[in-house]
């Protein structure tokens, strides 16, 4: 039988300051294809490559990026392409590179992916111009290419992660019957959890431990940014870091006299989206596509949950794991480590690239304990996009599947959200909200996400009130009454009693 197998992975973390020597990012890719390389011990590999998948990089924009980096590598593979945005996008690669190999398209295909954040963030600060000559343009690009949030929410704020997250979070809140106090406090130990795990972590781009006092206490420092997070709940993107894997057959691995202790089996691999706007979600506490894409791998792996043995679940945000967690049927007041990285919070959000350093992660441990069995999930946009792949070092004795895919959407799409109030008025209550902050830690305007007495939901703004905006960070408001006025063409109002 044909099985897709990892053979190669390389990471970088690279933490120079020289802003006049530094790398950009498609340098630092290469850095990581040649560790790639020589961890597979097969010096020839690159010749055997017939497709290579660059993510999609924040930093730097090149006018071909895939095709540059075939020349900075001296390769011509069949195929050389460039990925939409989304942090589901290395799962993705994968998973649709052991399609193609296993249907015979390709034999191999080199992964890979980049950021130089904190260099260009860093030569920002000093006036430098960094000294990287390439011709900017709008490569054309695979994958889904939705932009991640609708006219109607991005009038009412939420157009940016760090705007949509906390509303997800919030949610978790009202229905795990936190008060206020409690769940900040969970939210800072659940985040000093991940830390811990960063800290032991070289490759990390936070070394130090952070204890949950340091993550929920709001400083000059560690500002609240959406609430209820503050900055040290929030993903690092300001970092340089890179990654890369060779995926093949087992019969290409043992044609090339790889050696079998290098060999990672991904056993399956599932990609869906839930309902595209957050608009339309059923609920902003359980995500359908998690649980149909991890329990499809499951089934097609012949496993049940409690047979995996470690996790790493997409940690953008706190929410966004522990959603992972309950969907796929975890204990939420049992949980076992949810990443073997420590996070985007701590081991570092490399753009769109993160997932492919818990791959890599998973990779290596895997080597190590091939018996045992990781699960690795990665999302984009706000909980959209969804990749689930399992690994592990045992040889699969069934083959490869991946035919569930459009029954799993087909599930997804036919469920129904509230329908949508277009210029809402009346009594409405709240279902979940945040309180957006500016750059200096206060508080700036509220997004608001209610119901009307008819069942339909609509977005809305208080007014900018500080007085109103702190007492939405101490008092809970999801569940309050309160009357909404159609904005028009501006943001819907809602004021309380």
């Amino acid at each position: 039988m044909i099985h897709p197998v990892i053979v190669g992975v390389g990471q970088i973390t690279n933490r120079s300051e020289d802003n006049k020597n530094a790398l950009h990012p498609l340098q630092l890719a290469k850095m990581a294809i040649d560790a790639s390389v020589e961890d597979s011990q097969c010096s020839g590999i690159l010749s055997h490559i017939d497709m290579i998948s660059v993510v999609n990089i924040f930093s730097w924009t090149y006018e071909d990026p895939a095709s540059l980096l075939c020349e900075m590598l001296a390769v011509k593979p069949r195929v050389a392409e460039y990925t939409t945005i989304g942090g589901n996008t290395p799962q993705w690669l994968v998973n649709r590179a052991a399609k193609k190999i296993v249907r015979g398209e390709i034999e191999m295909a080199l992964i890979c992916g980049a950021e130089a954040m904190h260099t260009v963030s860093s030569a920002r600060k000093a006036n430098f111009i960094l000294p990287w000559h390439y011709p900017k343009s709008n490569p054309a690009m695979v994958g889904d290419d939705r932009f991640g949030s609708s006219p109607v929410e991005i009038m009412h704020g939420a157009s940016l992660p760090i705007n949509v997250y906390p509303l997800f979070e919030s949610a978790l809140r009202a229905e795990h019957g936190f008060s206020i106090e409690d769940h900040k406090k969970f939210l800072a130990d659940f985040c000093a959890g991940f830390s811990k795990i960063a800290a032991k972590n070289p490759l990390a781009w936070f070394k130090e431990e952070k204890d949950a006092q340091e993550i929920e206490i709001v400083t000059p420092v560690n500002r609240m940014i959406g609430f209820p997070y503050t900055k040290y709940m929030n993903p690092i993107i300001n970092v340089n870091q890179a990654a890369a894997i060779i995926i093949t057959s087992n019969e290409v691995a043992r044609k090339l006299s790889i050696s079998k202790d290098k060999w990672v089996y991904l056993h399956a691999g599932y990609d869906a989206t839930d309902k595209w706007f957050i608009s339309d979600r059923v609920s902003y506490t359980f995500s359908p596509a998690i649980k149909e894409t991890v329990g499809a791998a499951l089934e097609s792996a012949k496993l049940n949950i409690n047979e995996i043995d470690f996790f790493d679940l997409y940690s953008c945000f706190p929410c966004a794991p522990v959603i992972a967690a309950k969907s796929i049927g975890l204990n939420l007041n049992k949980l076992p480590p949810l990443t073997i990285t420590g996070g985007l919070p701590y081991f570092g959000g490399a753009g769109n690239n993160y997932s492919l350093h818990a791959i890599a992660h998973a990779v290596e441990r895997l080597r190590v304990s091939p018996e045992e069995f990781g699960l690795i999930t990665a999302l984009g946009w706000y909980i959209t996009k969804h990749s689930a792949g399992i690994y592990s070092g045992r040889e699969p004795q069934y083959p490869y599947c991946s035919d569930q895919y459009e029954n799993i959407q087909n599930r997804i799409d036919g469920m129904q959200g509230p329908e949508q109030a277009e210029g809402p008025e009346g009594t409405a209550v709240v279902e979940t909200y945040t309180v957006i902050h500016d750059r200096h830690g206060d508080p700036e305007y509220s997004i608001v996400i209610a119901r009307l007495e008819n069942g339909k939901r609509c977005w809305a703004q208080t007014e900018k009130d500080p007085e109103l905006l702190r007492l939405m960070e101490a008092e809970e408001f999801i569940g309050k009454k309160g009357l909404i006025t159609a904005g028009n063409n501006a943001p819907n109002l809602i004021r309380f009693c």
